[in-house]
């Protein structure tokens, strides 16, 4: 197994959403010094990398936040989010997040209100992030790197991290078994909302002057093979499994972080294959995990500053 290290993109706070912010950060309607105001769980890394990436350009946060399952890892980066003093509208569940929003717009409406980021980043602007990822990797291969990998994992959730590696993997012209390893329940992510993030980004790409490619986008794609695997989504978005947990635990003995939510569910689908493959395959993970110590963002009195109750033993 081969893996893609986007853990050490960054050392203020290293993963996908990394490449996503690149892109997103440094174009309109998301340039400028204006707030920005977008949803995520308690455990939100989206929401964490927002966070500092923003504290470095002097810029404010405003989150919209869901409440999920309380794990060490969730707790972590709640805390940073405290401590960073994020104004909150929290909800429950993910079904209370229009009350949120409509509470951010009237009777909780900040001084200054933020631009809209959808979630996770996944403007059609910031999948050129993971445009720009799967053509990195067709470089990384032609030097003779790593090998092509026949098999290709990565977790995915809001659907941009799989359209703009997609996309990328197809102009490059790398032929693998793409999977997408859900992290949330089929209604959340689906072939349809994949498709409908492929061509938003691909009408993007053209806008902004891409060249010498198929006109259709099927084209581009028919040297992948793409399958969504929801089978390690256990009880919904941010429900640790066992199975997580156990390749959490294996892979910290290698001296890699992984988590609950995502990467560790991605690679208990790579091991479950694994197991049932009749052949050798050469497999690439691609980790999106940003790996970094956030120990050093946490006010030591940040429980005393948390707007919800956050369990104790953590």
């Amino acid at each position: 197994m081969w893996i893609k290290r986007d853990d050490q993109t960054s050392e203020i706070y290293g993963g996908g959403k990394v490449r996503k912010l690149q892109w997103a950060l440094a174009n309109p309607p998301f340039a400028g010094d204006m707030p920005i105001v977008t949803m995520g769980g308690t455990g939100s890394h989206h929401l964490v990398a927002l966070a500092l990436f923003l504290e470095t350009l002097g810029r404010e946060l405003h989150g919209l936040v869901f409440q999920q399952p309380w794990t060490p890892h969730v707790v972590q980066n709640f805390a940073v989010l405290v401590s960073k003093n994020v104004p909150m509208w929290i909800a429950r569940t993910r079904v209370g997040l229009p009350l949120c929003w409509l509470a951010y717009r009237t009777w909780r409406r900040p001084a200054r209100r933020g631009v809209d980021m959808g979630p996770g980043a996944s403007t059609p602007l910031g999948c050129f992030g993971f445009v720009d990822a799967g053509l990195e990797l067709a470089t990384q291969i032609a030097a003779g790197e790593l090998p092509p990998p026949d098999d290709l994992y990565v977790a995915s959730g809001s659907a941009g991290t799989a359209a703009g590696l997609a996309l990328g993997l197809g102009l490059a012209g790398v032929r693998t078994r793409l999977h997408l390893v859900s992290s949330v329940e089929r209604w959340a992510f689906n072939a349809v909302l994949l498709r409908h993030k492929v061509a938003s980004t691909w009408t993007e790409l053209q806008r902004h002057g891409l060249r010498d490619a198929p006109r259709d986008v099927d084209t581009v794609l028919e040297c992948l093979d793409v399958t969504i695997d929801h089978a390690e989504v256990g009880d919904g978005y941010g429900a640790p499994t066992r199975a997580a947990e156990r390749e959490v635990e294996r892979a910290r003995e290698h001296g890699l972080a992984l988590e609950t939510t995502y990467t560790g569910k991605c690679v208990a689908a790579l091991r479950r294959d694994d197991a049932e493959a009749s052949h050798p395959r050469t497999v690439l993970f691609w980790n999106t995990h940003g790996g970094n110590d956030l120990r050093p963002h946490i006010d030591p009195a940040w429980r005393d500053k948390s707007p919800i109750a956050v369990p104790d033993g953590y």
